[in-house]
């Protein structure tokens, strides 16, 4: 017997095993943009949307509507995408669809998280991908749709509620969430020329949505980091110190509060360092874990003393803020700048008294 091809994964029984057996390969290639084999079958090569998926994701671009649906051209496929492997039927469940869609989404969600946040830590990046790729995410906007009415569940899912939406439950927001990913599938696999075109531009809408504010804030860091951005005449105006020693805190709100926290305290000899803070903290809207970083000073008399604390889904942020805090201590700022003003004055007399000479 002829091996069966490797682009073709095996089917459960069914109608559409008898057709694979009997059709070649030729044959069961879509012709002229026609509907692609059933059950989520890969026996048909598809065009990848590059382009779409290395653009970055703007706030510009984010609408606040509800993308329209993407048609799917083979109406068995879409059957399959919302058909429970335990609800009575005569061709497949969304089983073999939900494989393909759910890798298909990781891929996109990778891609376009790395182009759009290209500083973010690899840890953070896979946080935000959690964030789209999760079942409470994938499982409302399968809500948000209807698509509840089209489901064809066993009989006993009446009686069941959302559950938590973890592999293990087998609750309805997982098998929600499954037909979501079997719908996206659908999606591409019904059109191999327009289909992963269709399917990424509305995920990627939807998505925008989920992290519109993750967005808008990389713009801002992204724009405040650009050099191109600062005027030439801005730069003339703050030229940098020709002494580390006097550096001095400035009035302006644009400057960093890790740049300020060292201008107002720090000196040679004199260490400021954020590092991590255990916590079991997560975000409020997202659920995803956050971090909480410290700021500590080694020197003017203090070995491992606490300033602040900030906490964020940002590491970055989070060490912000912790410096933000530690400036806002106006008293205790007092006392370490009254230290560094006279271990500085110390220094130059020092200097002057070497320039001269002692007699």
């Amino acid at each position: 017997m002829a091996k069966r091809p490797l682009s073709s994964p095996p089917a459960s029984e069914g109608p559409s095993q008898k057709r694979q057996q009997t059709e070649s390969p030729a044959e069961s290639q879509p012709q002229n943009g026609q509907p692609a084999g059933r059950g989520g079958q890969m026996d048909h090569p598809f065009t990848v949307p590059w382009a779409l998926l290395s653009t970055p994701w703007t706030s510009s671009e984010i609408s606040s509507e509800l993308p329209p649906l993407p048609e799917i051209l083979d109406p068995e496929l879409e059957s399959t995408a919302f058909t429970h492997p335990g609800a009575p039927r005569l061709g497949e469940s969304y089983e073999r669809l939900e494989w393909h869609g759910d890798a298909y989404l990781e891929f996109a969600a990778t891609r376009m998280i790395g182009v759009t946040f290209p500083q973010t830590s690899a840890g953070r990046s896979s946080q935000l991908r959690e964030l789209l790729v999760r079942n409470t995410t994938l499982a409302n906007y399968f809500r948000q749709y209807g698509m509840a009415s089209r489901a064809k569940l066993p009989a006993d899912f009446s009686n069941r509620g959302l559950g938590r939406g973890r592999s293990a439950d087998k609750d309805l927001l997982k098998t929600q969430a499954d037909m979501f990913e079997a719908f996206f599938a659908a999606i591409v696999h019904s059109d191999p020329q327009n289909g992963w075109t269709n399917a990424v531009a509305w995920i990627r809408a939807l998505w925008g949505q989920t992290i519109r504010e993750e967005i808008r804030k990389n713009e801002r860091v992204v724009g405040r980091s650009d050099p191109t951005l600062q005027s030439s005449s801005a730069k003339t105006a703050n030229p940098p110190p020709e002494n580390n020693r006097d550096l001095e805190p400035k009035d302006d709100s644009d400057v960093h509060p890790k740049d300020k926290l060292r201008a107002t305290i720090g000196a040679k000899g004199i260490a400021i360092r954020y590092e991590d803070i255990p916590g079991n903290k997560t975000d409020k809207v997202s659920g995803l874990p956050m971090y909480i970083v410290g700021v500590y000073l080694d020197g003017w008399g203090e070995q491992n003393k606490l300033l602040g604390t900030g906490t964020d889904l940002k590491k970055k942020e989070a060490g912000r803020k912790a410096a933000e805090m530690a400036l806002a201590n106006k008293k205790l700022m007092k006392v370490y700048e009254a230290k560094k003003k006279a271990f500085m004055e110390a220094v130059r007399a020092a200097e002057e008294t070497g320039a001269h000479g002692v007699k």
